[in-house]
């Protein structure tokens, strides 16, 4: 009776983790994620021990798998009670956690937008602002033992009805920009801003759309809804190369899914009133976790005499490095880019934006953690170029002033943690849009 039984447990366990491991699999799929895939392919493992061992008439693997299994049964019982309780209660862990409290502590700017705008894009919550040291902030929230940014000033960074950082009088303007956090780059005054800079030297209104995190679609979303103007006859869309390939592959998947189900992507921190899912969070975050204070320098700016440290991150890909994926998310993009241009009657332009690693390389000495060490200037520029051409779209690439500051010891960059430009960079990048705007 007891071999029965144990038989019986073990089939049950069979059947429950291949199923389990058939879901993961299903996730992995449908939701773009690969870190499911070792779980699914143990879980799979597993049911097939357990479907070996209740084939068995008896013997220890049996009695072993059938043991596990009454763990299994007796655990997911135990923890489907607190689950079932924790609901009914109306628990918010997010908030017992601290989770809301520990995103308001950052800037606006370093916050992921969360006011829904179009089909699956977000901008910032209208009208809202904050005042402080940006840069040092976000230091000393990630628990930095860097010294940078020490003579930064406090500012208050301010955002219009409509969710981007320009004043609410301005209803008419000559030039649209749209980007993503390096066109928004709310640690600096607007006036210090690439687009501050290319409006004073035009002596034209610049409208800047720029919002962290997005991508082209979501930027052509923005210079739809946003950037249409009796005077407007020139767009500038800012390509950053460091994210904006992943960008535009994550919005075009979120697209695909609001078009066919309606389920839309959600920047919010919701109330989270399950147990299960929150330890799940937790153990997928664990790494995350910093209990010391700690450098983020992992390299070294040669100027002059001198060595600045500062943190390298982004390593954008070649053309031959680039996806099936990523290239079908970028062409798309790049059409529905110059449609919309050319739909509304202006001039559309692409301002490329390089990272901080291709402007510095050649004047930098790699530390500790420095990552992708091999990794070389690709040809990413030049596909664009070609890419924007087939569209009429007017290819802007400041990266050669920036190299040659950076060859002067301008590091053109914010140096620790964060990989935006910083007010030498802004003015750099300024001035050849407003050249290339004023020259077409």
């Amino acid at each position: 009776m007891k071999t029965t039984f144990d038989r019986l447990l073990c089939f049950v366990g069979a059947l429950g983790c291949v199923a389990a491991a058939a879901l993961l699999r299903w996730r992995m799929m449908t939701h773009d994620a690969p870190h499911w895939a070792v779980p699914s392919i143990v879980l799979a493992v597993i049911g097939c021990i357990a479907l070996a061992a209740g084939l068995l008439k008896g013997g220890l693997l049996q009695r072993g798998v059938a043991g596990l299994m009454k763990l299994a049964l007796t655990t997911a019982i135990t923890f489907g009670a607190a689950e079932g309780a924790c609901r009914v209660i109306g628990i918010d862990f997010n908030e017992l956690l601290g989770a809301r409290k520990a995103n308001e502590a950052f800037p606006i700017y370093f916050r992921l937008p969360a006011h829904p705008s179009g089909e699956a894009y977000f901008t910032r919550d209208p009208g809202s602002s904050w005042t402080g040291k940006p840069l040092q902030t976000l230091l000393k929230n990630h628990r930095s033992t860097d010294v940078a940014y020490t003579d930064e000033a406090e500012l208050t960074i301010s955002y219009s009805r409509e969710g981007f950082r320009n004043p609410d009088d301005l209803t008419d303007w000559d030039i649209a920009v749209v980007g993503d956090s390096f066109t928004e780059s709310g640690y600096l005054p607007e006036q210090t801003l690439f687009t501050g800079i290319a409006a004073e030297k035009l002596g034209k209104r610049v409208k800047n759309l720029g919002i962290t995190d997005s991508g082209t679609f979501a930027q052509t979303h923005y210079l739809e809804a946003y950037g249409k103007a009796p005077s407007c006859k020139t767009a500038v869309l800012a390509f950053f190369e460091g994210n904006d390939l992943d960008d535009n592959h994550r919005e075009l998947r979120d697209r695909e899914r609001f078009r066919t189900s309606g389920e839309k992507p959600d920047h919010s921190i919701p109330r989270q009133s399950s147990l299960l899912k929150t330890i799940m969070n937790l153990v997928r975050d664990a790494k995350k976790i910093r209990l010391t204070d700690r450098s983020y320098a992992n390299a070294f700016f040669k100027s002059g005499d001198k060595e600045i440290a500062l943190t390298i991150a982004d390593a954008p890909p070649s053309k031959a490095e680039m996806s099936a994926a990523h290239s079908k998310a970028l062409h798309l993009a790049l059409d529905e880019y110059a449609a919309a241009c050319t739909k509304a009657g202006i001039k559309a332009h692409l301002l490329y934006i390089p990272c901080k690693r291709r402007v510095l390389h050649g004047h930098l000495r790699q530390g500790t953690d420095y990552p992708q060490p091999q990794w070389q200037p690709g040809d990413l520029p030049e596909h664009l170029q070609s890419e924007c051409a087939k569209r009429g779209i007017a290819f802007i690439n400041p990266t050669p002033a920036l190299r040659a500051a950076a060859a002067q010891g301008q590091p053109c960059f914010n140096t620790i943690y964060d990989t935006h430009l910083d007010a030498t960079g802004h003015q750099i990048i300024g001035g050849v849009l407003a050249k290339a705007l004023a020259n077409p």
